[in-house]
């Protein structure tokens, strides 16, 4: 069984390329919505979106899947279909390393330690023991949902699924699909199992995790473009962009990031080191050679997360519960220490610039 290495990257701890984002405002404009209402709250402009050393973060996707569903509605097939716009080209350099294989198999091993650099959320990995003991022929490719914002669930694993689907058959990659399990409600679970080329008998909704039963001699089979030394190549590029991307945020970076991934949950510093796989100690170390701390980067995120609440008109009550406070008052005295002045003031001058 192959799966990602205890040291990789959460996917919420590296910046990304805009390729996911693009690909959602391309289904949004098609259904009729404008680039600018896709990118509502992001912080993004149209323009970011045509500059290839552009980066964003996981939480920004999010705001941008939130704003279609606010849009077009929360409904099953939105994300599927949003997600055959896919390509492998389309995923940059972990794309082409995956078309270089040489085998299916090498290409999944390959490219599992470097999802944060795809436009995937959803944590791949292969199994081939599971299925061993009552069907040898089979393996499992896992794709586990649990990182990601529930509200926003569903509409991901149809995206991403979908999307794989799209990416691999554009690539002429077959892995012998033969059955799909996912976490969703039938309706969602058929239109997926369609974009695999299933039907409905083999599929099955509302399963613990997400998983596609493929064949396992298809993992040995030999991708039409591959080539072991090019695919070293691409491995190579994308261990580099990896820890570039790393390296530039900083450990505070990817704190912040994961402090903004969730909108009502707030992780504990000990989370928080467990999935960035070091200990506490060192997690404040680092933090602290960076000139901050893990409740000065937490301070941040609630003060920026309150101006555009309340530039909403969220109730103070409201934006208080949503910035983990357990009493409005707790949460007044320390919005005025951060603006000198109380929130309801800052959403008053709201409602009088929109009348």
């Amino acid at each position: 069984m192959t799966s990602p290495s205890d040291s990789a990257s959460p996917v919420w701890a590296v910046p990304r390329g805009t390729e996911g984002i693009r690909i959602m405002v391309d289904g949004g404009v098609a259904r009729g919505m404008t680039t600018g209402e896709c990118l509502a709250g992001t912080g993004l402009d149209p323009l970011d979106l045509d500059d290839e050393t552009a980066q964003i973060w996981a939480h920004q996707e999010f705001v941008v899947i939130r704003n279609l569903l606010g849009r077009l509605g929360d409904r099953p097939g939105l994300g599927a279909g949003i997600g055959a716009h896919s390509t492998l080209g389309r995923t940059g350099v972990i794309g082409f390393m995956m078309l270089a294989g040489p085998t299916v198999r090498a290409a999944l091993d390959r490219a599992i330690p470097y999802l944060a650099l795809s436009p995937t959320h959803l944590r791949f990995s292969l199994d081939e023991d599971a299925a061993a003991g009552t069907d040898p022929e089979k393996a499992f490719l896992i794709a586990a949902d649990d990182e990601i914002p529930a509200d926003v669930r569903a509409f991901v694993v149809e995206r991403d699924l979908a999307g794989l689907a799209a990416a691999l058959r554009g690539a002429q990659i077959d892995v012998g699909t033969t059955g799909l399990e996912t976490t969703l409600g039938p309706e969602s679970a058929v239109i997926l199992g369609e974009a695999w080329g299933l039907t409905a008998d083999e599929v099955r909704p509302h399963a613990e995790r997400n998983r596609l039963v493929i064949t396992r001699e298809r993992l040995d089979a030999r991708l039409p473009q591959g080539d072991e030394n090019t695919a070293k190549l691409f491995e190579r590029q994308c261990r580099d962009l990896l820890d570039d991307r790393v390296a530039r945020v900083g450990v505070a970076g990817q704190v912040r990031s994961r402090l903004q991934h969730e909108r009502l949950s707030w992780p504990s510093m000990a989370e928080v080191a467990g999935e960035l796989h070091v200990d506490v100690r060192t997690l404040r170390r680092r933090l602290a050679a960076e000139g901050t701390s893990f409740r000065r980067v937490l301070d941040e995120v609630r003060h920026h997360r309150a101006l555009d609440l309340l530039a909403l008109r969220v109730p103070v009550a409201e934006v208080a519960r949503e910035l983990g406070y357990s009493e409005t008052a707790t949460f007044t005295r320390t919005f005025t220490r951060w603006e000198g002045v109380p929130p309801s003031r800052v959403r008053r001058s709201a409602e009088t610039s929109v009348d």
